[in-house]
């Protein structure tokens, strides 16, 4: 795999990833988050430490284009792309969110937002890496 390839992948997927959950948790989900508001940091705190929050994403979406890199198969990049996008969801978006219900005192709504929207922010991911990724012989 080429490194030129390996880091489109990783700027494409980091924009989308931090831009769907801006969309996500900074508006969709405000409301939400609203109902619970004394459990969350204030405005000006949070935003004091968004550089960490920043990097973990660009963290997970390294590790995540490198692991795609290793398990990459001569099939359709669209099929891989999805599988992928699962797999990181459970192994990082639905834990993430029930270990946060089980430790914060939030609505299971909130939780259960948290996975739809982690679900499908990893399934697209998993595709824009596939697509990125993908073999020049790989099938459609």
């Amino acid at each position: 795999m080429s490194i030129k390839k390996a880091l489109g992948a990783i700027v494409a997927a980091y924009l989308l990833r931090v831009g769907l959950q801006y969309l996500v948790y900074g508006i969709l989900m405000r409301p939400d988050f609203a109902m619970n508001a004394d459990v969350w940091r204030l405005q000006d705190e949070l935003m004091h430490r968004m550089w960490i929050m920043l990097l973990a994403q660009l963290i997970f979406t390294v590790g995540a284009v490198l692991i795609y890199q290793r398990g990459i198969e001569n099939k359709s990049w669209v099929g891989q792309g999805i599988r992928f996008g699962i797999l990181l969801s459970l192994v990082s978006g639905i834990p993430s969110a029930m270990s946060q219900y089980v430790a914060v005192p939030i609505h299971h709504r909130v939780s259960l937002h948290e996975i739809i929207a982690e679900t499908c922010i990893a399934i697209l991911m998993g595709l824009v890496i596939a697509a990125i990724c993908q073999p020049k012989t790989s099938a459609v």
